[in-house]
């Protein structure tokens, strides 16, 4: 587990397989410049690195769907005491084998697929919604926006 503080951002990173090895570190910092790009001051989040099985487990539970994704996020309903405050908390489940099969169909790096799913899950966190086609250009044009912005750092 690494837990990484900023601001009031904590970050908990589980790597739940052993078939890759992950920098924790990497994934806490690439998740503490998505939560800055939102402006978000206080978070809390899980990030949990699994393998497809995992995930599809997951995925029938709580989705209904006995299929392998690519991320789950399940964002925890935070109250706020005043609406300027920027409070996500929740956890996200990221298949490291769908980052490396989807990495190689989408001619990315496995480090920019990666990246791509961290700000997937945040983006979902913090209110995103992909399920209506309005709602997924919105959330498609945010993520592209902070992917382009970090692409280079993640290399």
């Amino acid at each position: 587990m690494k837990v990484s503080k900023e601001k009031n951002l904590i970050i908990n990173v589980f790597l739940k397989t052993k078939k890759y090895r992950i920098s924790k570190r990497r994934i806490c910092t690439l998740a503490r410049k998505v939560l800055n790009c939102l402006d978000v001051i206080d978070a809390e989040l899980s990030i949990c690195l699994v393998c497809n099985n995992y995930i599809r487990k997951l995925n029938k539970r709580y989705k209904n769907r006995n299929t392998f994704t690519d991320v789950l996020a399940f964002p925890f309903e935070i109250k706020k005491k005043f609406k300027s405050v920027k409070r996500i908390a929740g956890e996200i489940i990221i298949s490291l084998d769908q980052t490396k099969i989807n990495s190689k169909y989408f001619s990315n790096s496995f480090n920019q697929e990666l990246l791509l799913y961290v700000i997937h899950g945040i983006l979902h966190i913090y209110g995103y919604n992909d399920i209506r086609a309005s709602d997924r250009l919105k959330m498609e044009k945010k993520q592209k926006e902070i992917f382009d912005k970090f692409v280079n750092d993640n290399e």
